[in-house]
């Protein structure tokens, strides 16, 4: 099982428990579910970052190391 049917079944057990409501999904006030954060089908992980912080990570990083 790939990552990405990993989310594609979390993503219909979330519609499963909003009763087939996507709306819900993004709305959804149980935060003590363990499926919250990957409720969206998207992996939380895997962000995506602007130029600028990317060069103040890598910078960061490059001081940690010193």
């Amino acid at each position: 099982m790939t990552k990405g049917d990993l989310l594609r079944r979390i993503r219909l057990k979330c519609l499963d428990c909003c009763c087939n409501q996507v709306k819900e999904i993004s709305l959804c006030p149980v935060t003590g579910c363990s499926l919250h954060d990957l409720r969206s089908g998207k992996d939380p992980a895997k962000r995506i970052l602007s130029p600028e912080r990317k060069e103040a990570l890598v910078h960061q990083l490059k001081k940690a190391r010193e």
